[in-house]
């Protein structure tokens, strides 16, 4: 029940930093609950609990609030039911029928009092993601920051009347993000949070719209280049368990610390901010945890694999925002070569490329031009073998002149000392620097017309 291990070990921090000897049910009583429950509309929903039943008419006579009606329940479950989820938070139903009673022991578990309110805190502090997936994570500045952002949730409730409530894992994973910028300001906690930008509204009703899991992750970078270990689940009409995934965030920050170096890429992709927007992932977050962890090879980007050797999709950076994801694609490989060298090596390859493409353009025109461009769009496979193959075809024709031969010599060297499962990914990014330089050379080409 890791709700609890979690909702512990914030009990501890807050009573560190805050002077105070609180149990979990006092703190359950004094600060969770008329946060989170003490209103019309809730931040948590916890299916089948005292919160989600309505209050009967007849019980509200004395002066007795709804709220406090509903608290006092909660408190007598606790005292006097064996656990089920309807008061413990990431338990299982009662019974063995319900679609999230899974793996029910008859023996029935022992759970202290404590540990159930515990679970209250600990799942109010879930980061949800894109997916419907949401994250424990074992760090203290994780767990203070989404703290410190509930009074937020709940200030933007009262502000908004047609909001919708009950989304704290929603919540955090946006508060998260946007409190872990490094533009955040902590004496204007709200400044720069754009919250209208992250509702969806219908019918003159609102809702907050899940966090993209990779969001969540390249803030995470912000605070932590190391290993994190993150529980991922879903409590739900059926509650999911992913379990522990570890999440390489230095892996991620590689990312980040490359794209200041490759000046050869446009400048855009050094404003680490725009990358992150325009930064889409292949894999959703529930595919990327089946990894075994999260790191660069999780974040592959989107439709990338449309353009590996074998797919060959055409490759067309007309606007601003298609060569900024011409260089993420070029970002992420070299990373995932782990060697920027190579860079180097496909960039002179593909500029070898383009000159034997276009070489005596002056006399290499209509068919011949033609068959010049299919011979360098040949080179781009996906074995080796076929690959070098290619390149003696075209040092063939050149009868090995220069730079030809050398550049040639070199990249065969490069590729046969590496991994196998690494060749599909220089060749993409060879082809990317061919296309780049293509778009390069037509516009100086341009230029020089126009002068």
């Amino acid at each position: 029940m890791y709700t609890s291990y979690i909702g512990r070990r914030f009990l501890t921090l807050w009573n560190e930093r805050t002077g105070h000897d609180l149990s979990a049910r006092q703190f359950f009583d004094e600060h969770l609950h008329p946060l989170f429950f003490a209103h019309d509309k809730y931040l948590q929903w916890v299916p089948n609990s005292p919160f989600a039943q309505k209050v009967a008419q007849k019980d509200l006579v004395g002066g007795a609030s709804a709220a406090a009606i509903q608290l006092e329940k909660l408190h007598r479950n606790v005292q006097e039911l064996p656990p089920d989820a309807s008061f413990v938070v990431g338990f299982p139903a009662a019974g063995t029928a319900g679609t999230t009673s899974g793996q029910v022991s008859g023996v029935g578990p022992v759970v202290a009092a404590d540990d159930i309110y515990c679970s209250w805190i600990g799942g109010a502090l879930g980061i949800g993601v894109s997916g419907g997936l949401s994250l424990l994570l074992d760090e203290d500045d994780v767990l203070w920051t989404l703290y410190e952002g509930w009074p937020h949730y709940r200030a933007y409730l009262s502000q908004r009347p047609g909001l919708k409530g009950n989304q704290i894992d929603t919540w955090n994973g946006r508060w998260l993000t946007h409190a872990f910028d490094e533009y955040f300001d902590p004496s204007e906690p709200t400044a720069h949070f754009h919250f209208d930008a992250a509702l969806v509204t219908k019918d003159g009703s609102s809702s907050i719209t899940t966090q993209r899991w990779i969001d969540v992750l390249f803030a995470l970078t912000q605070r932590y280049q190391r290993r994190l270990t993150a529980y991922v689940y879903s409590l739900a009409q059926t509650n999911r368990t992913i379990g522990f995934v570890p999440l390489e965030l230095q892996q991620i920050d590689d990312l980040h610390q490359l794209a200041q170096r490759l000046f050869q890429l446009s400048p855009a992709v050094r404003d680490w901010q725009q990358l992150r927007k325009l930064y889409e992932t292949h894999y959703s977050f529930a595919r990327a945890c089946e990894q075994g962890s999260i790191g660069l090879a999780a974040i592959e980007p989107a439709k990338l694999q449309e353009y590996m050797p074998g797919k060959d999709r055409k490759i067309s950076p007309k606007t601003e925002a298609d060569r900024i994801q011409l260089d993420i694609y070029q970002l992420w490989i070299i990373a995932m070569l782990n060697n920027q060298e190579l860079y180097g090596v496909a960039d002179r390859l593909a500029d070898a490329l383009l000159q034997f493409a276009h070489r005596d353009d002056g006399r290499n025109a209509g068919r011949a031009k033609t068959n010049a461009n299919q011979q360098v769009e040949q080179v781009f496979v996906k074995h080796r073998p076929a690959f070098i193959e290619k390149l003696t075809d075209l040092l063939s024709t050149v009868k090995s002149e220069e730079p030809y031969c050398s550049v040639f010599d070199e990249v065969v060297r490069h590729i046969m000392g590496m991994p196998v499962d690494n060749f599909p990914l220089f060749i993409i990014l060879t082809r990317f620097r061919y296309v780049a330089r293509q778009g390069a050379t037509a516009l100086a080409s341009a230029e020089t017309t126009h002068a």
